[in-house]
């Protein structure tokens, strides 16, 4: 278990009773399965969550107990609070890499003197900003693409969906939005979001995983999955070195930067048009056919 995770739960959680209960849940999960970070790394703790599913059929059917955890008590309502707390760590260790996720910065900035400082912009430290930024971009990433979920993720039972939007032909596109390398298990997370909409609606959705990498089994399995496509995001800053501020009108107040590492890979045909030094949009780029 990541040491930061006890503050993360603090905050997420609205009491010390629930923090505590959580908290003893998760370490019983993890001497039960081992390392939750390796099984993370894994499959991001996916199979399990799967693993802790017990639905009210199963009660009714008297299924064995299908986890290594020992239970007594009311089976299904155990496994739940199990799987609520291995859920909460899934989310953490999302955030975890949300935060390293991978920012190309496409050219340095030039100088104050030249230009004027930009104003202070959200912060895009976790998947929620990410999303949020990508809410107000949604044209950019498809003419005629607009959000059909009253701002919000919509429920369904595979999970919830980041955006789901409508296509300038009236179509719904699911999307799902990763803030590092997007590995081939959310192939199977947003085929079932799609299944749920085409269950819920009579029409087959596209799909979209929009994530700043994409893992070569990713890219390989997307191809067999119809309407599912895959871009690629690359977030744009603009900086001011506070260490140089002369405290002047017009002084030096922002420095170029020029330690950009050479291994950044210049931005996509297209992505070219004029942006005002505080503009900082994501450019989408396919990453499969």
């Amino acid at each position: 278990m990541h040491l930061d995770y006890p503050d993360w739960l603090r905050e997420a959680v609205p009491t010390d009773s629930t923090f505590r209960t959580k908290l003893s849940e998760l370490r019983r999960v993890e001497a039960a399965y081992g390392d939750l970070d390796a099984l993370y790394d894994d499959d991001e703790l996916t199979s399990l969550i799967d693993e802790l599913s017990y639905s009210s059929e199963d009660a009714r059917s008297e299924r064995p107990n299908p986890s290594r955890l020992e239970i007594t008590g009311d089976l299904r309502n155990n496994l739940a609070s199990y799987k609520s707390a291995v859920a909460k760590y899934q989310r953490f260790r999302q955030d975890i890499e949300s935060e390293a996720a991978h920012i190309t910065l496409r050219r340095a900035l030039p100088d104050a003197a030249d230009e004027p400082v930009a104003p202070p912009g959200r912060v895009l430290s976790m998947e929620s900003d990410l999303q949020r930024a990508l809410r107000d971009a949604l044209s950019d990433l498809e003419p005629g693409l607009e959000a059909v979920d009253g701002g919000g993720e919509k429920a369904v039972p595979s999970g919830r969906i980041d955006i789901l939007a409508r296509d300038r032909q009236g179509g719904l596109v699911v999307i799902e939005l990763k803030a590092a390398c997007a590995r081939r298990e959310v192939l199977g997370q947003i085929a079932g979001y799609m299944a749920d909409i085409e269950r819920e609606t009579g029409a087959r959705p596209r799909g979209l995983i929009i994530a700043p990498d994409f893992h070569p089994s990713t890219v390989s399995g997307a191809r067999m999955i119809d309407g599912l496509g895959l871009k690629r995001y690359k977030i744009h800053f603009g900086f001011s070195d506070m260490t140089e501020e002369t405290g002047q009108p017009g002084g030096s107040g922002t420095a170029p930067l020029a330690q950009a590492s050479p291994e950044t890979p210049e931005a996509p045909a297209g992505a070219e048009a004029s942006q005002s030094q505080s503009a900082r949009r994501a450019a989408l780029t396919s990453a499969a056919g």
